[in-house]
């Protein structure tokens, strides 16, 4: 098996199954019985699916006063979505407001905005009775011999790329470390570090290869156009992330190609999530002992016996 070839035929849309023996999440086809059909072959579903992307792409980019103008464009977009009863844009357009209600709203943390926002998506899709069985991206997937190089292909490149985008650069985070790196030993801060890769992979993940790309490859169909533009939308949260500013979206974005073609490939979430969790790891190795040298000059043992004081 040639997994370059795998990639370029992911990417086109042409090769969605795994193989006879590693089941595929297969896109469910989209009723035209509730949707109305509109011109050039798209349904409101996915013109609706679109639309909340691409605003909730701009967003991140955009000045605060623009940002709520663009909140309540998806809110309508959602309402449309709701009322029309369109499988795939109604729960993309509840997780999509939930998060962006948050993160407007002053809550700092992504991890806790996207959290919430899937929580509040599982929640719709299991209680609402036209909306049971949408959510067939929540699953494990393959990862055979293949899933796993490429897999470890894009955790090697990830981690190539961004130690060269800090060490070239030079980008200021003080704001990361200052919130994500407490002054306390190297033990508990590699602890948390992995821990703190788990569950931003986790969330960032199921936001943007499960909610987003699968509303795309439902209404899309799993092309290229679907798969740029979740990676694109995940680009943009990585504004002021790591990497940031405008080379760090660009990097973000080709990264999130990345993982929507493991996921496509793994027909599940497991092996996508194992990549983010290796690149995360990579960046709070990034952070801690670059960004903020001789943070711990204690033993660790020790300062849990002591205090932090």
């Amino acid at each position: 098996m040639d997994p370059a070839r795998d990639w370029l035929e992911v990417a086109r849309g042409s090769f969605v199954g795994v193989g006879p023996t590693e089941p595929a999440d297969k896109i469910p086809p989209v009723s035209i019985t509730s949707v109305s059909v509109l011109p050039y072959g798209l349904t409101l579903d996915a013109i609706l699916v679109v639309g909340i992307t691409v605003l909730v792409t701009a967003t991140p980019l955009l000045p605060a006063p623009a940002q709520i103008g663009a909140a309540a464009g998806i809110a309508s977009l959602a309402l449309v979505a709701w009322f029309k009863r369109c499988r795939a844009a109604a729960p993309v357009g509840v997780f999509c407001v939930v998060s962006l209600g948050l993160a407007l709203s002053g809550v700092h943390y992504s991890q806790l905005v996207l959290g919430v926002g899937l929580l509040m998506y599982a929640v719709v899709v299991r209680r609402v009775p036209w909306l049971r069985g949408v959510a067939t991206w929540v699953r494990w997937g393959s990862f055979g011999p293949d899933v796993r190089v490429l897999t470890t292909a894009s955790g090697l490149i990830a981690a190539v790329a961004l130690s060269g985008w800090y060490l070239l650069l030079h980008p200021n985070i003080d704001d990361i470390v200052q919130t994500f790196v407490p002054d306390v030993p190297l033990g508990l801060l590699i602890a948390g570090g992995l821990v703190f890769s788990m569950v931003n992979a986790a969330v960032e993940e199921g936001a943007y290869r499960g909610v987003l790309l699968h509303g795309l490859d439902t209404t899309l169909g799993p092309g290229l156009a679907a798969l740029a533009l979740q990676a694109m939308a995940f680009g943009a949260l990585h504004v002021q992330g790591f990497p940031r500013g405008s080379i760090g979206v660009g990097l973000a974005s080709i990264y999130g190609l990345f993982m929507g073609v493991i996921r496509r490939r793994a027909g599940g979430m497991f092996a996508p999530w194992m990549a983010h969790v290796f690149t995360d790891v990579v960046i709070a190795g990034i952070v801690v002992t670059i960004g903020r040298p001789n943070i711990a000059l204690h033993p660790t043992a020790a300062w849990i016996l002591s205090g932090p004081g």
